[in-house]
């Protein structure tokens, strides 16, 4: 078993839907390099919080787990908010994640998309691209 180099790059598209008037969407990027080393071990990977168009937000949060085959376990939530503010705690809609990055530095893509469940056409699309190398 050797460490392993993760890298997760996300990509979000996130549209707030308006009954009158125009749509308000965001784009965001984020890419994160975590080393991982002890096998069966969680450990936090990504955390990312945006809002947009004064009433939606998107909390994604990850962990990666070293497999004893050098494999990478990636799991969390993502979770869209959408209320009378981007601060707002009214849940609309959410997401788990869980998915496995083969080791050799192999891309491994997870997409979905989180809906506004409860009103609305809301919605956030995110597409995750993950590597898992040796790290030297």
């Amino acid at each position: 078993m050797s460490d392993r180099r993760l890298v997760v790059t996300m990509n979000m598209h996130g549209v707030d839907h308006e009954t009158f008037g125009r749509n308000e969407e965001t784009r965001r990027t984020e890419v994160r390099e975590t080393i991982l080393s002890n096998p069966n071990q969680a450990m936090n990977v990504l955390e990312f919080i945006h809002g947009w168009g004064g009433e939606c937000r998107l909390e994604l949060r990850l962990t990666g787990t070293l497999l004893t085959d050098n494999t990478i376990r990636v799991q969390g939530n993502a979770l869209l908010f959408e209320g009378t503010s981007e601060g707002t705690g009214d849940l609309d809609g959410q997401r788990d994640i869980s998915f496995l990055i083969p080791k050799g530095g192999v891309v491994a893509q997870h997409n979905f998309r989180v809906n506004n469940d409860d009103e609305g056409d809301d919605f956030a699309d995110v597409q995750l691209t993950c590597t898992n190398s040796v790290f030297e």
